[in-house]
């Protein structure tokens, strides 16, 4: 939003400097000068208005884009919570097995250290 104030700072301060560059350079006469001045006014004007117009479709956008976003990261995370419980109800027997089998070799480790010990 600050980015849309300095945009529309600066078109204001740019249009009062190139006014006044006009005023001071201009040759031609004060009617032809107003004139092209109140043109110029309008311009800005209507280029302000489209900015401003412009800026809110952008919000707009930038809002609805949010609220999918959050839809979707809610069906995401929903899905990877259940892959991940399911992984986990898989991986079980086989998590139990290898348990038995490191407290089956642990046990022939130490078998093996009293023979070497008696030895």
């Amino acid at each position: 939003m600050s980015n849309n104030k300095s945009l529309m700072y600066g078109l204001l301060v740019g249009g009062l400097v190139g006014s006044m560059a006009t005023l001071l350079s201009a040759p031609s006469s004060g009617r032809d000068l107003r004139g092209q001045i109140r043109f110029n006014r309008q311009r800005l004007e209507e280029t302000v208005n489209q900015l401003k117009s412009e800026g809110v479709s952008l919000k707009d956008q930038v809002v609805q884009t949010a609220k999918e976003s959050a839809g979707v990261i809610k069906e995401v995370s929903a899905d990877l919570q259940n892959s991940i419980k399911q992984w986990q109800m898989e991986i079980e027997p086989h998590k139990n097995d290898l348990q038995k089998e490191i407290e089956e070799i642990e046990l022939k480790i130490k078998q093996l250290e009293q023979a070497l010990e008696e030895k």
